[in-house]
Order: C-alpha cells, then sequence, then structure tokens
C-alpha cells in the first residue's frame, strides 16, 4: 500500500444551491413554509412583506415598485455564479411582483383578522396527569400518601393506564408494596372511571364496580373477569352455559359492557382531528358543471419583495466594497428564495392539474370511481423527477368536493380485472367496504365470500388480497362479525 495519484472519469448529478432551496420549500406543507418565509426576512434584511395600504403604496420610496415590469417566466435558472450585473435586471422585476393568492380579493387587513381569530379559539388542552393531581390536592391525603399518588400518576400512560408494576413503584418510592395498593386503590377511584387500571379487564371491572344497579353489573363483571374472551367472539350460548344464565340476560350484560370505555384516558389525550390548512382548493366553475377551478392557498405566506432602500443603497457609490459585496451576497439570495417559492407554486398548481384531469371520476362520484395514478405517470407527463412529485405532495392536502384529502390518496396501485381493465386499489378497498357495510349481519360476508362478489364484478383479486385490505379498513373477521 502507498499513496499516488490517478484520473477517473465519471458523471455526478449535482445539485446547484438553488435546487437544493426550491426542493426544500417544495416539501414544506403551507404552516412550515409560512415559517420558512418569517425565517428567511429575519436572517436577509434586504427581504420584506409587501404591504397592500395605499398610503405606504403611495409613500416616498415604495411609490417607484408600481411602475416595475410584471414577474417574467421562470424558466430560466438563476446560476450561483453570475455577476451581480447580470441578475440586476431580475431585482427591477421581482421588486415589484407579490406571490398573492389567486382569486383572493382579501386585503391583508382582513386576512390577518381572520388568522387572529382562529389563533384565538386555539386553547390548551388539559393533561390528564394534572387533573388528576388537581382532584388529589383535594383529598386530604398526608404529604407521604400524596408523594405516592403522584408517582403513580405519572406512571399512567396517555389512555390511562397504568404502566409500571407495584415492585418497580415500591422501589422508586422506598415504600412497602401494600402502602403503594393502598394508594392506588384510592387513585383509581379518581374521574375518568377506570382510571390507573393495570389491563383492559381492570378497567372495565373498575367502571362496572361504579354502576347504580349492582345486580345487574355483577353477571357483566364476572363475564369480564374469566370470559373476556368468549365475550369478543360473542358466543352467548357458551357464556349463558358456564355461568348457567340465559343467553337473553348474557346479552344484556354484553349491552352493558359494550358502553364502557376501552380507554379511560381517551378523552383527555390528542388523538383527534387535526385542523388543516389545505394546500390547494379544488372546486366547480359552475354548480353541476364538470369543470373545475384550482387555487393554489397562500394567504399564510407573506408577500415578498426587494427593500427598495437597500436597492438604491447598492447603486450608491458612497459605500464601500465591503458593504456592497455583503449587500450583493444578500440579494442574490432574496432573489433566489423568491423565485423558489414562485416555483413551489407552480409545481404545486401543475400537479394539481394534472390530478383533477386524471381523476375527474372522484370528484364527481368519490373514492369508489378512483382510477390508478402512479407517481411516475404524473411525472412524466409534467417532464420532472418522480422524486420530485414525491416531495411535492409529500403532507399536503387538497380541498375538494369530496372532502379535504391527502394528495397520497389519489395515487394508488392498479389491478387487472377480467375485461382487461385497471382498477384502483383504493377503489376495491372502497368497494369491500360497502359490501360489508350492507351485508347480512347474521350472516357475514367470509373473505372468501368477498373475492366471489367481486369476481362478478368483473375483479380478479386473492382472497389474502381481501383479507390484507379489510385489515386496513379496521374491520373484523366475519366470525367476530357474525351476530347470534
Amino acid at each position: 500500500m502507498e499513496p499516488r495519484l490517478f484520473q477517473n472519469q465519471s458523471q455526478r448529478l449535482i445539485l446547484s444551491p438553488q435546487i437544493r432551496q426550491y426542493l426544500r420549500l417544495l416539501q414544506m406543507p403551507l404552516m412550515e413554509l409560512a415559517q420558512a418565509v418569517d425565517q428567511e426576512m429575519t436572517d436577509n434584511p434586504l427581504l420584506e412583506e409587501k404591504s397592500q395600504a395605499p398610503s405606504e403604496e403611495a409613500s416616498g420610496e415604495y411609490a417607484e415598485d408600481a411602475a416595475l415590469p410584471p414577474l417574467p417566466g421562470s424558466n430560466r435558472e438563476l446560476q450561483l455564479g453570475e455577476s451581480f450585473n447580470s441578475f440586476q435586471d431580475w431585482d427591477s422585476d421581482y421588486s415589484g411582483n407579490t406571490f398573492e393568492t389567486e382569486g383572493s380579493t382579501e386585503s391583508p387587513d382582513a386576512q390577518q383578522k381572520k388568522r387572529d381569530y382562529r389563533d384565538s379559539l386555539l386553547t390548551k388542552k388539559e393533561a390528564l396527569s394534572d387533573y388528576l393531581i388537581w382532584q388529589i390536592r383535594f383529598a386530604g391525603l398526608s404529604a407521604e400518601d400524596r408523594a405516592v399518588a403522584e408517582h403513580i400518576i405519572g406512571n399512567i400512560n396517555e389512555q390511562g393506564f397504568l404502566q409500571a408494576t407495584l415492585e418497580e413503584m415500591a422501589a422508586a418510592t422506598g415504600k412497602a408494596t401494600d402502602h403503594i395498593v393502598r394508594v392506588l386503590e384510592f387513585v383509581q377511584q379518581l374521574e375518568p372511571a377506570g382510571i390507573a387500571a393495570r389491563n383492559l379487564q381492570e378497567a372495565l371491572v373498575l367502571q362496572l364496580k361504579r354502576l347504580p344497579n349492582a345486580a345487574e353489573t355483577a353477571l357483566a363483571i364476572r363475564i369480564v373477569d374469566e370470559q373476556l374472551s368468549l365475550l369478543e367472539k360473542r358466543d352467548w350460548n357458551q357464556i349463558a352455559k358456564i355461568f348457567a344464565v340465559s343467553s337473553e340476560e348474557v346479552r344484556k350484560a354484553a349491552d352493558l359492557i359494550k358502553r364502557l370505555e376501552p380507554r379511560p384516558g381517551r378523552s383527555f389525550y390528542s388523538e383527534e382531528p387535526i385542523a388543516i390548512t389545505p394546500d390547494a382548493l379544488v372546486y366547480e366553475i359552475e354548480a353541476g358543471t364538470p369543470e373545475y377551478k384550482i387555487e393554489i392557498t397562500h394567504d399564510r405566506v407573506p408577500e415578498l419583495r426587494v427593500n427598495s432602500y437597500y436597492r438604491n443603497l447598492l447603486k450608491s457609490k458612497d459605500i464601500d466594497d465591503k458593504t456592497r459585496e455583503f449587500l450583493k451576497e444578500k440579494l442574490q439570495a432574496a432573489l433566489t428564495f423568491m423565485k423558489a417559492v414562485s416555483q413551489r407554486k407552480s409545481t404545486i398548481h401543475q400537479i394539481t392539474e394534472q390530478i383533477v384531469k386524471e381523476q375527474h371520476d372522484f370528484f364527481e362520484k368519490g373514492f369508489s370511481h378512483l382510477k390508478p395514478l402512479r407517481l411516475k405517470d404524473v411525472a412524466a407527463n409534467l417532464n420532472i423527477h418522480e422524486s420530485t412529485v414525491s416531495r411535492a405532495i409529500h403532507g399536503k392536502y387538497m380541498q375538494t368536493p369530496q372532502g379535504t384529502i391527502p394528495y397520497r390518496s389519489f395515487f394508488s396501485t392498479k389491478l387487472d380485472t377480467i375485461s382487461g381493465e385497471a382498477e384502483s386499489q383504493k377503489s376495491i378497498m372502497e368497494k369491500i367496504k360497502k359490501l360489508i357495510h350492507e351485508e347480512n349481519p347474521f350472516s357475514p360476508l367470509s373473505d372468501q365470500d368477498l373475492v366471489g362478489v367481486l369476481k362478478k364484478d368483473g375483479l380478479i383479486i386473492a382472497r389474502r388480497t381481501v383479507a390484507k385490505y379489510r385489515d386496513l379498513l379496521k374491520i373484523l373477521p366475519s366470525h367476530l362479525r357474525r351476530q347470534k
């Protein structure tokens, strides 16, 4: 082994800083983009938000912007090595340009008032642990018991179940196991019912013991304690035989259990719908017409321009070389960023147009009419790379006549049919969901039955594929759906 020099010829794809910035912004959802724009304005003094106030537009340093030419086409790539003179024209083009939401007629003040109102509705939701600790403050516990109770509460997960064992809590607090058990029994009497249970059975039993009619709940408690597996299978006759009661009594007990909460802390943890700001709006131009209009949402993204003071300062001969070089660098960064934001909007608009064109039936009839569509197909039609399409739809949503839908939902693999046409995976899942919803509850369709029904509709599909789609839809198998 010895050091030596040698030449090697190879081809590599090198992304320029401008392209990397464009791809980074392209992948951001709308809220992240707004934060990125705010951060860029903080870092770059030449970037500022364009105000639409008439008094400001007509005043001094901003008056020259009104006469500037409109934004040119964005086909030309800004190269990092270009001289200042070559992008001076870009400065004059971009200085008066704003990136407004298409079709928006509201003033920035009106939009800001709406944003402030929406923000005022956001309140911090009370945590389960805070609610439990608030209750023990009024329970009159000793300082020793209260410390143990707070330790127990600290080991309760967001679903309301106790995660630590008695031995682990005894070792952590230095108390006897009997002491831990006594305080745990107290914590389990707090609200919500079933809190601090160690498993599902204990959570259900704790809730049943709080119900007023002890005679009705006695059988339900025994079923949960001893025959929970038979209860899951809805085998009323076998349970009735084991406990020597009638099937009707078992059914009443099962109805009582069904009304209980399997996750006692559910109302406190944040597994709930999240407010989503769609990146694109698609709506009918006129009701009943098959034509749709696309609007890219940018109302939360500040409108940008280059600060005229610094542009005038850059043209001045009174500044030193170091300051001029700094302003040149920041001006190029500002123009590059503004172009990246513009290209992001253009790319999302083109992809949305392609989706509307390919999935036209979906916008009129719903998910059952989704066609097979791949990222590769959209990329080929738009003459861009597949990875660019993937970045553009990442974490983004589209508001449609069928609801607010993730962009990913419009893309699906295809399955062959007897007629030779292709059917999308999502449309097949929708058909399976509809068939199960309409089935006879006393004789539910098995996976093999579903294969037969789909085959009559011309769909070639295996039983294991039906089982996989049913699992994705979170639907139980037929023997657990059957009502006796």
